[in-house]
């Protein structure tokens, strides 16, 4: 009987130890299952760090690089002085080729006949009316006399604002002296982009349509039209100037047209 209670008593024991084994081993198994799953999101985590941080890098190469490839645009200074020494070189050349075809005479007797006018009406000796008739008057013979020098001109900035600064890599003669240069925005300069600009910013345009005036509209027409013409080129040029100075891309409105800039080189 003592050895059938001791034997029970074994077996309940062993039992009993196989179970907090089991329940051992489950803790075990279950800490270590834990453990893998911490693991992997500590591994998922640094893996998202590591993703952002190489996101962020590229992102600031990408700013790097365009901050490299955006060149410092010229000031309004730069590109002032390059339009006086652009317009005294092509006015130079353009009177050198039509001096033979200038009639002095004719021109200087106009001029004092004017100069006449002035006075006159400065003096109150003639009224607005005759002024602006006897103006109007001269001012067409002046630019009838001077077709040949107009058309020559016109020829002249043509050639010198469009054609040569587009194959001369955006740069006249006086641009090339301040060390600055005109860029498309997108892409390569055209021929399109350089004469539209030359339209507008050289007063190309003013003069062809003066030139038409003086061509097929009488003298009244010619006087008025061109005066106002000359007004709002004016404006123009002015409103051009102060966008220049303060716009963040220093674009007058010719630049805006035709999407172009001026850069330093």
């Amino acid at each position: 009987m003592k050895n059938s209670e001791e034997e029970k008593k074994t077996k309940t024991t062993a039992k009993k130890n196989n179970t907090n084994t089991k329940k051992n081993s489950t803790s075990t198994k279950k800490n270590s299952t834990k453990k893998v799953n911490a693991t992997k999101v500590e591994k998922e985590e640094v893996k998202i760090k590591e993703e952002a941080e190489v996101k962020e890098e590229i992102t600031v190469t990408k700013e790097d690089k365009k901050k490299k490839t955006e060149k410092e645009k010229a000031t309004f200074l730069q590109r002032f002085i390059a339009f006086i020494i652009d317009v005294f070189l092509v006015s130079f050349i353009a009177s050198l080729l039509v001096y033979p075809f200038i009639d002095n005479d004719n021109a200087e007797k106009i001029s004092n006949e004017s100069m006449e006018v002035i006075e006159k009406y400065t003096s109150a000796e003639i009224d607005m009316k005759t002024y602006a008739t006897e103006m109007s008057s001269l001012t067409y013979q002046s630019a009838k006399s001077n077709g040949i020098v107009t058309l020559v001109t016109l020829v002249c900035e043509i050639l010198y604002f469009a054609v040569f600064q587009l194959y001369n890599n955006g740069q006249t003669l006086g641009k090339k002296l301040l060390k600055i240069k005109v860029v498309a925005e997108n892409g390569k300069l055209s021929m399109n982009q350089m004469v539209v600009r030359a339209l507008i910013v050289n007063s190309i345009l003013l003069e062809i349509i003066s030139f038409c005036f003086m061509l097929f509209a009488g003298e009244t027409v010619y006087f008025y039209g061109v005066a106002t013409l000359e007004m709002i080129q004016y404006a123009v040029l002015v409103i051009s100037a102060f966008m220049i100075m303060w716009s963040a891309k220093r674009q007058g409105i010719h630049d805006k047209i035709v999407h172009t800039e001026v850069v330093k080189l």
